[in-house]
Order: C-alpha cells, then structure tokens, then sequence
C-alpha cells in the first residue's frame, strides 16, 4: 500500500538497496541514523558519498539488519590503514 507508484526500480545505489531490502523509507531511514532526508537523496543519488559518525554507522547496520562487516566495500570508509599503507617511505 504505497501512496507511490508500484513500479519497481532498479538502483546501482548500494545504500538504496539495503534500504529497501528492509522497506524503510528515505524518511524513517533518516530518522533512524539522525541525518536529513535530503541527505539520504544525495547518498542514493551519488551525489555525496555516505558519510557517517561510529554512532550512525552502528543505527544504519541496525535498520538495515546487515553487520558492518556485511556492508558493501562502497558504504565503508576510506581507511589507508587497511591497503598496507602507513604512510611511510
């Protein structure tokens, strides 16, 4: 029962799908992890890459019931520390 129409789409959009695997909406989403509903549209977009506090991060894995190690290498931070990389010469 959704106000909008029932066609269903497919995103390239990592984010969006974990969010609809759940069928939460851009608003509950957002409520969920504490940001704008605006920004869930730029990150579902590409339009920002998804940015999140440890706290956020933790009520995104929740909502979406995925642990973080289950999340897409795209929604993780960028972390030179893990390529073996530390920065010296």
């Amino acid at each position: 029962m959704r106000p909008k129409k029932a066609q269903h789409q497919e995103t390239n959009s990592p984010f969006k799908r974990l969010r609809l695997n759940v069928k939460l909406s851009q608003e509950q989403l957002a409520r969920e992890i504490g940001v704008a509903v605006s920004t869930i549209r730029r990150w579902e977009k590409g339009q920002a890459e998804p940015t999140m506090t440890v706290s956020q991060m933790k009520e995104f894995c929740k909502a979406v019931q995925k642990s973080f190690d289950d999340l897409p290498n795209s929604l993780l931070p960028i972390d030179g520390s893990k390529n073996g990389s530390n920065g010296r010469a």
